[in-house]
């Protein structure tokens, strides 16, 4: 099977390269840019330096501004795809500013008194300026606007909750390949198991999320288990977003720990294209490529296409190696300055070992060594994803946008894995058995919504309305076999697979339709509030062709939101929020009974403070977390149990930016308190949950050289530290906390070509990453380097 791998790897990587040069010989006479350039605009009308720092960050233009502006003056609102200069001119009608252009992107805006004078003179020393830099710039760490907490572009300091950003810039100096090398930069978020290597849940606030969304749809509704997604390539992220707290109202079902948001790679206005190798420790191997720019003379369709192949052993002894292939593109295709429609098509495959990890023993702890492997050969998963979604968007009027989408994903797995069923008296022999399983995953969704921005006497409004309608459909097949035990310690492999019985065979529908609501509503300059409603109806049928049947469900939900910011000046915000939550749950309760929605709630305050103007933010925020009806498998059964009630509260920090010129940083900080607060099993309550520490953080820095001899070079060095963690509901055992010390260096060769380093757990730390049971408990890798070549043109 690794020969097949291998030779479809090689074939998708030359077929890749094959049509990227096509496409690089096709475009290479592409259109020049228009010097009046447009972009999207969605700014409300608000005091004139809000805005300005709004268009700021859609432009990329510096704005230098006269300090002592009137408080009074209020900007125009401005909607929709509009040239940078008329976006501007409607900005400022009717507040008496004028503007001049200058060097360098540069915009001056000049008070009324001044007007005259600086239409005919460039001394802008009078007006004593402040220079907003340009939004999110290329390779910057800092983030300033996102749409996955309002569905809208808004800055991240008008949100009442916390949002953190992992952005290319981040990904690309640390090397990372996976979505949870991405993460470790967010307080109180990471990686709670890996479901046997199949696929990565995540832990949020104490709440673990077997689901994410794609561009700010949630995926694989039918699904409540990791195992039947494939995990994200990281070639076709743009960025990483998380929106910490329950999500619910925009985005339906979820846990009320947060919601994590990938945002794809989208063509570019300008012909680009990259090509990446990279090699490591323990046979990694993995390259990717993008091109990406116009593909007709008017610039109207422009399109980008991905492909990426990866090769990766393990540090464990005797696993097998794994491998991924995955390609994408996308198409935009923008005939006026008010519409805009994209097509995005994706597939990803993996093949790699079933591996559940180590165990624990009677005493609660792991005696054997991290690089023990206590699989089989043939225990392996081979799965499939593809997705498809089609975007559109319409610009009716200066106040009025309609946007729809329709995504459609299906996930295809068929894996041969090996559980553990737990250790005999004699302390060492391990008792397993085999799945025999295939799960078959289609999921669409469909969404229509309006944007309305509007005054209401002083008061400004960006209403969002929207419906959603999605169907999802699970086809699965199960069979079991017992296969002969191993010793722990003198582990003897060569086990054959037995006969199976036990067959479980059911289709699992479901279907919801949800509306929802929203309402931004700025107060003031200084008093911004958020509302939104939101019903969600859901059916569940399934049907079984093997066993008992199962009863179908049929509920609702309503979740709702508010949230109050406060600003007194423009760099600093203040805010509270109150949010709920709702999730399904495809699982059954004894006797194939279904089991009640899981439902949540959050309250949280925070402050969101630019360290340095335009340059470091930093977000600190407070909360509290309560879910009720929380499902746990119950050991050796098919079945799970609600626990009853779940708490969770503490503090987070989180900060992104630039400190001075070329020394950028990224850090967390996060403090936890996680329990069970109700249960039927008394002796359980007051329990931490299951791989939640105290304390958690990160810190990541780099600093480039800017002139002489080293410029070009960038040094980047990295902590990661967590507390110790519980293993299970009872606190039976527990796993200790460590940290892992990182680091980088690059260099720019030319003005095409990069090399980096990258050397992770430089103290050689002996640790155990993820614990999710007593036979669930996976090892971080032991010291370890990467290095990488990539080529832009």
């Amino acid at each position: 099977m690794t020969r097949k791998m291998e030779f479809h790897g090689k074939v998708l990587a030359k077929g890749t390269a094959l049509v990227m040069l096509g496409w690089l010989a096709a475009t290479t006479a592409g259109r020049a840019q228009d010097a009046n350039t447009s972009h999207s605009f969605s700014i409300p009308s608000q005091s004139v330096a809000s805005a300005l720092v709004r268009y700021s960050a859609v432009t990329g233009a510096n704005i230098v501004y006269d300090g002592t502006l009137p408080a009074t003056a209020r900007s125009s609102a401005i909607q929709g795809q509009l040239p940078d200069r008329q976006a501007l001119q409607q900005l400022l009608s009717g507040t008496g500013l004028g503007y001049t252009f200058g060097a360098n992107d540069t915009i001056t805006i000049v008070a009324p008194s001044a007007g005259a004078a600086a239409a005919g003179s460039n001394d802008e020393t009078a007006l004593q300026p402040i220079v907003l830099s340009g939004g999110d710039a290329p390779g910057s760490y800092d983030a300033t606007e996102s749409s996955v907490g309002t569905k809208t572009d808004t800055p991240l300091r008008d949100v009442p909750q916390s949002i953190q950003v992992v952005k290319r810039s981040v990904l690309e100096d640390q090397q990372a390949t996976s979505l949870t090398e991405a993460l470790e930069n967010v307080s109180n978020v990471r990686e709670s198991a890996t479901s046997a290597n199949r696929a990565s849940s995540y832990m949020s606030r104490g709440f673990t999320s077997n689901s994410h969304a794609v561009d700010g749809v949630m995926l694989d509704g039918a699904a409540n288990n990791p195992e039947y997604s494939t995990e994200p390539d990281m070639a076709g992220i743009e960025r990483v977003e998380v929106l910490k707290g329950p999500a619910s109202v925009l985005y339906g079902r979820g846990q009320p720990g947060g919601l994590i948001n990938i945002v794809t790679r989208q063509p570019t206005e300008e012909l680009t294209a990259e090509a990446k190798t990279q090699v490591g420790s323990y046979g990694f191997r993995r390259a990717e490529a993008t091109i990406s720019g116009p593909l007709d003379a008017d610039g109207t369709l422009t399109g980008r296409i991905i492909g990426a192949a990866q090769h990766e052993g393990s540090f464990v002894n005797e696993r097998p190696d794994s491998e991924r292939q995955y390609i994408g593109g996308v198409l935009q295709w923008q005939p006026d300055t008010d519409t805009k429609v994209n097509l995005s098509v994706n597939h990803t495959h993996q093949d790699q070992p079933y591996d559940r990890g180590l165990v624990v023993s009677d005493d609660g702890k792991i005696h054997i060594p991290y690089d023990r492997f206590l699989g089989e050969d043939w225990s392996m998963v081979n799965s499939h994803k593809t997705q498809v979604a089609l975007t559109a968007e319409h610009q009716a009027q200066d106040w009025l946008k309609f946007r729809g989408s329709v995504r459609y994903n299906q996930s295809l797995a068929h894996d041969r894995g090996i559980d553990f069923r737990g250790l005999e008296d004699d302390g060492r022999t391990l008792n397993r058995r085999y799945n025999l399983r295939t799960q078959d995953l289609t999921n669409l969704d469909l969404q229509f919504e309006t944007v309305m921005t509007f005054d209401t006497g002083e008061i400004g409004h960006t209403v969002l309305a929207g419906v959603e309608h999605v169907r999802s459909s699970l086809d699965f097949w199960r069979e079991r076999g017992n296969i002969a035990p191993i010793d722990i310690y003198d582990p003897v492999y060569g086990a054959p697979m037995t006969e199976t019985s036990g067959l479980l065979d059911y289709t699992q529908d479901m279907i919801s339709t949800s509306v929802y609501l929203q309402d931004q509503i700025d107060l003031s300059d200084q008093w911004k509030l958020l509302a939104g409603l939101r019903y969600d109806h859901f059916d569940q049928d399934t049907e079984t062709r093997s066993g008992d049947p199962t009863p179908s469900m049929d509920d609702g939900a309503l979740t709702w939101r508010a949230g109050i910011v406060y600003q007194p000046v423009d760099t600093l915000s203040f805010y509270t929020s109150y949010a709920t939550s709702f999730m399904p749950q495809s699982g059954l309760g004894e006797g194939n009974t279904p089991l009640d929605p899981e439902k949540g709630w959050q309250i949280e305050a925070g402050v969101k403070a630019d360290l340095i103007p335009d340059r470091l933010s930093a977000t600190f925020s407070v909360f509290q977390i309560t879910k009720n009806n929380v499902a746990v498998s119950v050991a050796g059964e098919d079945y799970s149990r609600l626990t009853g009630q779940q708490r969770s509260r503490g503090f987070e920090v989180d900060m992104t930016g630039e400190i001075t010129s070329g020394w950028k940083v990224i850090g967390s900080l996060g403090y936890l308190d996680a329990e069970v607060t109700k249960d039927g099993d008394v002796s359980i309550i007051g329990n931490r949950l299951i791989g939640t520490p105290h304390w958690s953080g990160s810190l990541w820095t780099t600093y480039e050289f800017q002139e002489g001899k080293l410029e070009g070079l960038k040094l980047g060095t990295g902590i990661t530290a967590i507390g110790k963690r519980y293993g299970d509901l009872e606190n039976s055992f527990f796993v200790d906390g460590y940290y892992r010390l990182d680091a980088s260096v690059s260099y720019k060769i030319n003005e095409n070509l990069d090399f980096s380093l990258i050397g992770r757990n430089l103290t050689d730390q002996r640790y155990i990453e993820t614990t999710a049971s007593r036979t669930d408990n996976y090892a971080g890798a032991p010291i370890n380097v990467m290095a990488a070549l990539k080529a832009s043109f």
